[in-house]
């Protein structure tokens, strides 16, 4: 237990010390006081809302927290066993005698703690929204939503975090994405079953929905029943009375099981986890460590009198396009045959379909190369490799533009099948829409890049731009899926983005 006992707290006491961290609590901050003064609304269409009280508060800070927290803390709270392999702590605890399911048990509770501070904030705001609207506050029925249904949900997906961080294929960037969607799809069976099960109700939206629309029909006979979730309603809301839940044993006893699952993870989590053994190294790396050279015998020798041979002007002189070979070959390097036989695909099928699928299939393809976009701007600081790059001769000047053209060429190659059939169609504001996009995506992920330091903040954030786009949301649109695209605004926002790089690395240059 005292092992356990520090783990954790050094594990909580590295996470809220990030900028991140800080980020989040202010995201947490808005939730709670959106939630409160309806600029998040949880409606039964078309417009029947539930009267302001501490039923409906505490209900909807739940369904937001489940949602929000659910989606984007398991992000924040995903990479602290990929820190202890990258800072070599973990080779040192592995040298101790904790055991395998106390590491996990630790990472889990540790990932537990920081989302248990942010459902305390949540809390704390949804008190004082409360408050400030001029309902009479009833503290249980405020907090019971945000305890019995946020709570298990935050246990679960630390729980899982710990999990994606022990499997070795999902600990890094892919992790990332294939969360967004087991998340999303995770959403699904409980929302579209016809009658509520509770165990697939892992966020409570079946649980607290179904009682709001019983709660509408019985006030509005006319009500069709259901639920939706609304950031903006852009509606004239009829109110109706909202009483909560009858928290029932039964309900409490469902609610346990998904604590009981996340324990069932983390046990799953130490079975996967390789307890930083050297063993699992790559095939690359076991080779140079088992593999060592010939220690040469150091003789005297005098020191001759070297002289520096001056270098010619052609000699000297830069040459941009061997760092943008360079650049690309980076950018594309650990790439393997499947990787550049699907991205062929996708290039066919923008030529060979209809316009309209072949809006659909660039986005397809500009999303394919989303783990080797998150390194622009951040590749220095994973690898260490700033002082090495730094130093060259102009690097604001020469390396960010190469780097930033060899992602749009890559870019444009995967989206050239729809550019030619543009071009051949003559839908010539589609093309327009293409550039713009193109020009965006490189801008995007540089400038967040360079000002995290990390591929994970582009990851979250293209992912959900890109699930956006196949959504046809026209604000989401940079490609040009519908025909309200805002593309330039993109254009210009790409602009934006690539200043906003180019001040922050120039930042970077001044303070090594």
């Amino acid at each position: 237990m005292y092992a356990l006992y520090h783990l954790i707290r050094a594990d909580f006491l590295e996470r809220i010390r990030r900028y991140s961290f800080l980020i989040m609590l202010g995201l947490v901050v808005w939730l709670g006081y959106a939630s409160a003064s309806q600029q998040i609304i949880l409606r039964v269409p078309p417009d029947y809302v539930g009267e302001i009280n501490s039923h409906w508060i505490g209900a909807l800070m739940a369904m937001t927290a489940t949602l929000f927290l659910g989606w984007f803390g398991f992000y924040l709270v995903k990479g602290s066993v990929a820190r202890d392999y990258e800072t070599g702590v973990g080779q040192i605890m592995a040298t101790t005698p904790l055991t395998r399911p106390l590491y996990t048990l630790g990472k889990w509770l540790s990932n537990f703690a920081v989302l248990g501070v942010m459902l305390i904030i949540l809390l704390a705001a949804g008190v004082l929204m409360n408050l400030l609207v001029g309902a009479s506050l009833d503290l249980w029925a405020l907090a019971a939503p945000t305890l019995l249904i946020a709570l298990p949900c935050m246990v679960l997906i630390a729980a899982l975090a710990v999990l994606f961080e022990t499997i070795s294929w999902l600990r890094g960037g892919l992790g990332n994405v294939v969360y967004f969607f087991v998340f999303m799809l995770g959403l699904i069976p409980s929302i579209e079953s016809k009658t509520y099960q509770p165990l697939l109700d892992f966020a409570g939206f079946r649980l607290i929905g179904d009682q709001i629309a019983r709660a509408a029909k019985s006030a509005y006979p006319e009500s069709q029943g259901g639920f939706a979730f609304s950031i903006t309603s852009g509606i004239e809301p009829r109110y109706f009375p909202y009483d909560g839940l009858a928290w029932t044993s039964e309900i409490v006893l469902y609610r346990l099981f998904f604590i009981l699952m996340a324990l069932g993870l983390v046990l799953l989590a130490a079975l996967f986890f390789d307890r930083f053994n050297p063993s699992h190294l790559s095939r690359t790396k076991k080779r140079e460590a088992s593999a060592p050279q010939p220690v040469a015998v150091i003789e005297a020798k005098p020191v001759p009198n070297l002289h520096l041979t001056p270098l010619a002007s052609a000699q000297s002189r830069f040459r941009f396009d061997a760092l943008l070979v360079a650049e690309l070959k980076l950018f594309l390097k650990g790439q393997r045959w499947w990787w550049y036989a699907i991205a062929s695909g996708l290039i066919a099928a923008q030529l060979l379909n209809d316009l309209d699928t072949t809006r659909l299939m660039l986005a397809v393809a500009w999303a394919w190369p989303i783990l080797i976009l998150s390194g622009l701007g951040c590749r220095e600081a994973r690898h260490d490799t700033r002082q090495i790059v730094f130093c060259a001769p102009r690097p604001l000047l020469n390396q960010l533009p190469a780097l930033w053209l060899s992602a749009f060429a890559v870019l444009a190659l995967l989206g050239s099948g729809a550019f030619i059939r543009f071009l051949a169609a003559g839908e010539f504001t589609s093309l327009l829409a293409w550039l713009a996009g193109a020009l965006f995506i490189p801008s995007l992920a540089l400038a967040l890049g360079v000002l995290t330091g990390s591929g994970k903040t582009f990851e979250v954030v293209y992912v959900l731009w890109m699930y956006g786009v196949l959504q046809r949301v026209p604000a989401f649109d940079f490609v040009g899926t519908t025909p309200s695209s805002p593309w330039h605004i993109y254009a210009l926002l790409a602009l934006v983005l690539m200043v906003i790089g180019v001040l922050a690395r120039q930042g970077q240059l001044k303070s090594r």
